[in-house]
């Protein structure tokens, strides 16, 4: 004759298995998700270039290639304004008006490095074929 184990036996390794697995999964997570790299020229060239067909990425990485310095520039000044909005929201007492100048500031420079990456391809278009140009993605949801 077999002896079963009575249900709290189950119970318990039920609730063992299950709180591993959530510490497993917290800390796959945490531990080992990998964060993304902090944005560089290099990173912003890959990630625009590669957001296109490689035909049309390649001459507009030529294109931003070109620009790296003003790229560098509009970038870091991006960074300081953002950096420089956080130090303005963090002071004591709190100036609204100078948060919003911060944010303000921190609009344009966004602005401005944008408007070197959209230069750029629009540069790097005309020297693009029509057919490669047609495989430009149109379903892309942002």
């Amino acid at each position: 004759m077999k002896r079963r184990a009575p249900g709290a036996v189950y119970a318990v390794l039920a609730v063992s298995i299950a709180l591993n697995l959530a510490a497993a999964g917290y800390f796959g997570v945490t531990r080992f998700h990998a964060k993304s790299p902090p944005r560089t020229v290099e990173t912003t060239i890959g990630f625009i270039s590669s957001r296109y067909p490689p035909s049309v990425g390649a001459v507009i990485r030529e294109k931003l290639e070109a620009r790296r310095d003003e790229l560098a520039q509009a970038l870091q000044e991006m960074k300081d304004a953002r950096r420089a909005t956080r130090d303005t929201m963090s002071r004591a007492p709190l100036d609204r008006a100078q948060v919003d100048a911060a944010f303000a500031n921190a609009r344009v420079k966004a602005a401005n490095f944008q408007k070197v990456i959209h230069e750029a391809i629009t540069e790097a278009l005309p020297a693009v074929p029509e057919a490669d140009r047609a495989k430009i993605d149109r379903g892309d949801p942002d």
